[in-house]
């Protein structure tokens, strides 16, 4: 299985989320509170007043992150498709500016490992093209801030119809004492605009998971054609190459990964041959060199055999006749 980690400081080309996530006080925020109490004199008639404020809070930062693939159903791919895209929405969830480092990984148990994984940040279309960025340092999002991130892989060329590749990516606050600490956990020093420091939330780190499914592999039709001597008889019964030789060549044809139409076979004879009049088979049945009665047309040197629609995995056996000057 192979793991990569990337992560990305970037502060463009963030999208919005138009998701509504409360995330709260902004950290650093400073709350503060006065009572305030209200009297009158009886014996002078005076009315007073007088007020305490209890001491300021200021708001620590709460660390939180959300990661949701796009792709719920998956993306169908081909073999050897490159650059395949799974969207992902990874939004700040906390209350302050935090940088997180993204992880995107092939899982176990799955049929398939997409190679080349590769994280990109959208542009702000929301379409993986060339003019995204490739993510290499930390994501850094304001809170209540989301971004779209592509997970970008190579489908195998062996892969078969039905193979999944599940990829999982991960977002994961890169404040230093976060990684592995319990939430609530008060990091002193860390956390923004804020001396109380951080804290850790119950989200520090999340991921979700997309896949990559090979679907029903559909290839261009072609024909496979060969093209062999199948006999040679010399003008004294032996089967040496000498002038007066008749030689038979073997022309098969194939249509292969689907029908084929309009297909035509065609053969020029070298200028040291020429062609056995009316020698032309298809499928043993034999042929004339007049245009237009069958399938085959000879003009001088030139062979045309009209095969016209011909279905998948059908062979076609053409033979011909040539005599060495």
């Amino acid at each position: 299985m192979k793991t990569i980690t990337k992560t990305a400081l970037l502060a463009a080309g963030l999208v919005a989320s138009s998701a509504s996530w409360a995330v709260g006080t902004d950290a650093g925020a400073i709350i503060s509170n006065t009572a305030t109490a209200t009297f009158d004199d009886p014996t002078t008639g005076n009315t007073g007043r007088t007020s305490a404020t209890a001491p300021d809070i200021t708001v620590a930062e709460l660390i939180n992150v959300n990661v949701t693939a796009e792709d719920s159903t998956g993306l169908e791919t081909q073999p050897g498709d490159n650059n395949q895209a799974l969207e992902f929405t990874v939004t700040n969830t906390g209350n302050g500016t935090e940088a997180f480092t993204l992880d995107a990984t092939n899982l176990v148990g799955d049929t398939l490992d997409a190679d080349n994984i590769a994280i990109y940040l959208d542009d702000g279309d929301g379409v993986f093209t060339s003019s995204d960025t490739l993510v290499t340092t930390d994501l850094v999002l304001d809170a209540d801030e989301s971004a779209t991130i592509f997970v970008v892989g190579d489908i195998p060329a062996a892969a078969l119809t039905g193979e999944q590749a599940d990829v999982e990516l991960t977002a994961t606050s890169a404040t230093p004492g976060v990684a592995g600490s319990a939430p609530g956990t008060l990091i002193s020093g860390q956390g923004t605009n804020t001396p109380s420091g951080a804290v850790v939330g119950t989200n520090s780190s999340d991921s979700d998971t997309s896949f990559f499914v090979v679907g029903e592999i559909s290839t261009d039709a072609t024909v496979d054609i060969t093209k062999v001597i199948e006999g040679r008889v010399d003008p004294f019964g032996g089967t040496t190459d000498v002038p007066g030789t008749v030689v038979t060549y073997l022309i098969t044809v194939t249509a292969v990964n689907g029908s084929v139409d309009n297909l035509v076979v065609a053969d020029t004879i070298p200028l040291a041959m020429t062609l056995v009049a009316d020698s032309v088979t298809i499928d043993g049945a034999a042929k004339t060199d007049v245009a237009g009665d069958d399938e085959v047309d000879v003009s001088g040197a030139d062979v045309a055999v009209t095969l016209g629609t011909v279905a998948q995995d059908t062979t076609i056996e053409i033979r011909l006749q040539a005599e060495i000057n």
